[in-house]
């Protein structure tokens, strides 16, 4: 981990602390049950019940390996970013995202997400103005 970028340091400790919402939403509310009595409990501003804690660590978790080289990075959280921001924008419209995430609170989730997503692609811009374009961010991303 020495000499890591500023983008892994930043895709390390988003996903971390992702992973472990995730985590505490599933313990808290590990239910699977759909629709608009599905029941979910609030976990640091989100709605969590089982689904929304997979989907959660199917997007974050990956994020863990990814930080380990840096082209993978700033990669990676540009698209997690957007994987992250559509659901946030769905969100502001809609109690019931994707017709099986129920979130009662759900203008605090959208919040919740889009600013995930903006702070994601701040670091990754950050690392791409380091780097000198996106070009040289990407670079790693070629055959070995």
């Amino acid at each position: 981990m020495r000499g890591w970028t500023f983008a892994q340091w930043g895709l390390l400790v988003i996903c971390t602390l992702h992973v472990i919402q995730a985590v505490v939403g599933f313990i808290a509310e590990p239910s699977f049950a759909i629709g608009p009595d599905a029941p979910t409990t609030p976990v640091m501003g989100m709605d969590y019940n089982g689904w929304h804690a997979v989907a959660g660590l199917a997007l974050f978790a990956p994020g863990l390996y990814f930080a380990t080289r840096p082209a993978w990075a700033v990669a990676y959280l540009l698209l997690a970013a957007g994987a992250g921001m559509g659901p946030g924008v769905w969100a502001l419209f809609s109690h019931n995202v994707a017709w099986i995430f129920h979130f009662p609170n759900n203008t605090t989730d959208a919040i919740v997400h889009l600013v995930t997503g903006a702070v994601m692609i701040g670091v990754a811009l950050v690392q791409i103005r380091r780097d000198g374009g996106l070009k040289q961010s990407l670079a790693g991303l070629g055959a070995t």
